[in-house]
């Protein structure tokens, strides 16, 4: 006769793994943290996040970001993002914590998933953050080398713009 906790054992395997998978968030369960959504659109399943998939001045083309990207002052950075649509889309730029949250660790040249950031210009890019008693919009983040941050310069700078997931239908183009 079998004992009763080894007809058990099976079940309690099961629930244990799917609870952990549970815990483990979205992006473990699916098994990437990005997913591409639209030529112009990548999900950050671990932040609740939409990036543009290509550098503002970049286009979306067969998989690739085709063009060069716009390297631009404080002002023109603001009024991209606020011009950038469709409507019923609250594009942003992001915040420090989020775009440094990109830089992949052991990652080169660029220093994220190319994947899913194809043609990612080594340089800095734009974030809006205040860190350490600094202006709003001095903080950057470099792709270059295997990615490094600095707060207190100013400049000409890239951009990629970034919105709330929950926008996603409005924001598809």
């Amino acid at each position: 006769m079998v004992k009763w906790w080894i007809r058990l054992f099976p079940v309690v395997v099961a629930v244990v793994v799917a609870w952990m998978a549970a815990l483990a968030g979205p992006a473990a369960a699916g098994g990437e943290r990005f997913e591409t959504v639209s030529d112009h659109l990548v999900e950050d399943r671990e932040r609740g996040l939409l990036w543009m998939r290509c550098s503002a001045g970049q286009e979306p083309r067969g998989g690739i970001c085709a063009g060069e990207a716009e390297a631009m002052v404080w002002t023109a950075a603001e009024r991209f993002v606020d011009e950038l649509g469709p409507a019923g889309c609250p594009w942003r730029l992001p915040g420090f914590h989020e775009l440094r949250s990109l830089l992949q660790e052991g990652a080169e040249d660029p220093a994220l998933d190319t994947r899913f950031f194809p043609d990612t210009p080594s340089g800095w890019y734009w974030a809006q953050a205040t860190a350490g008693g600094h202006s709003p919009y001095d903080c950057f983040v470099t792709f270059a080398g295997a990615g490094r941050t600095l707060c207190n310069a100013s400049g000409r700078f890239y951009l990629r713009a970034v919105v709330e997931r929950r926008h996603l239908e409005a924001c598809r183009r």
